[in-house]
């Protein structure tokens, strides 16, 4: 009997400690948006979280990661909030609507001059509109304060194409009891970049204390963000590496609000039509050529007056049915006669009228 009754008490106290136990959260499947290999296999199961770890980096690094977010979904998605759990993050979330199969890019910073010693931080993403779901992203990093850089980065702020702006510089210093403490290389820069690192010790200071990075943007750097890391080598076993992170934006001569154009089915003989924005850099006055139709039907239209921004109309009217693909080019007065590209696509549907 005693047995019986220990045996129940037992079985009912198991029973309270589980119901006590906080439910398992579902893992969210905007997750997967951030997958580098989503893409390729879209079937696989989400992680709990995103994570990425910058790892020990001097005190005032501004670190960087730049995230390739895919949608996978039959749906249009964007990001539609964001939130942190600390000020040392920031986020940059594509600003366009991520139609199916199409990707951004999603890059989030972590201020080390916020925090000494290691820091753990997670930031939530929201998608939708249609459908929504909240992705979360672990961040950390650990800022090492007998090594600062200052500024945490490299900047060049918004270069325009073709430009070589003023070198920017980076001093990195060693507070630490390593007397001999030395940067002893540079993994040669990838990129657009340049680099040169050279001692900047005061006189009278331990040898190699303080360096000095100089870096630049080469002018022959493509249009879009800059966001490179340079890699220093020391002597320092503990933490042989020093990255400084390189960002930046190069603007192309032109930009267009839409580069690609599907017009779906369009009857043979029927027109379609969809504006485009081209907007010039630094607000230069400019005029875009038309572009008589060709034998598939494809067009541009526009007005002759001149402007920093021009709408521009192209227009699909098939003249036989299937699909159509072409890219046009957009001419325009500009120095060095500025071009753009924007690709339509469409298919013509039904037969052309004979004319009887």
């Amino acid at each position: 009997m005693t047995r019986s009754i220990c045996t129940a008490t037992s079985a009912l106290f198991l029973a309270a400690a589980a119901a006590a136990q906080p439910p398992t959260l579902p893992v969210p499947w905007a997750n997967k948006f951030f997958l580098p290999d989503i893409a390729k296999h879209p079937t696989q199961p989400a992680p709990p979280v995103i994570a990425h770890d910058f790892g020990t980096v001097p005190h005032g690094t501004l670190c960087a990661h730049k995230f390739t977010v895919t949608n996978i979904y039959d749906v249009p998605m964007q990001v539609i909030h964001w939130n942190r759990s600390c000020g040392c993050l920031e986020a940059y979330p594509p600003q366009r609507v991520l139609q199916p199969n199409e990707q951004a890019e999603f890059v989030v910073t972590m201020d080390t001059s916020k925090f000494s010693g290691p820091n753990a931080q997670t930031m939530q993403v929201t998608f939708g509109p249609q459908y929504v779901s909240t992705a979360i992203l672990r961040l950390q990093a650990n800022s090492r304060s007998d090594v600062q850089l200052s500024p945490g980065r490299v900047h060049f702020g918004t270069v325009a194409q073709g430009v070589k702006p003023a070198p920017q510089t980076v001093t990195v210093e060693y507070s630490g009891r390593q007397k001999d403490w030395r940067v002893t290389g540079m993994v040669p820069p990838a990129g657009p970049i340049e680099a040169a690192v050279v001692p900047a010790s005061p006189p009278g200071a331990w040898l190699g204390r303080k360096y000095q990075v100089t870096v630049s943007l080469k002018p022959t750097a493509p249009p879009g963000p800059v966001a490179e890391v340079l890699t220093l080598k020391t002597n320092d076993p503990s933490a042989p590496v020093i990255q400084v992170n390189v960002t930046g934006l190069v603007q192309a001569p032109l930009t267009v609000s839409a580069d690609k154009i599907n017009f779906g089915k369009v009857r043979v003989g029927a027109a379609a039509r969809f504006q485009v924005l081209v907007r010039s850099a630094n607000n230069q006055v400019f005029t875009v050529q038309p572009v008589p139709e060709d034998a598939d039907g494809v067009s541009l239209d526009t007005l002759q007056a001149a402007g920093p921004v021009r709408v521009v109309t192209v227009r699909f009217q098939p003249t036989h049915p299937g699909p159509v693909r072409k890219e046009l080019k957009l001419e325009t007065s500009l120095n060095g006669g500025s071009t753009a590209t924007i690709l339509v696509e469409g298919e013509g549907e039904g037969e052309a009228e004979s004319g009887m």
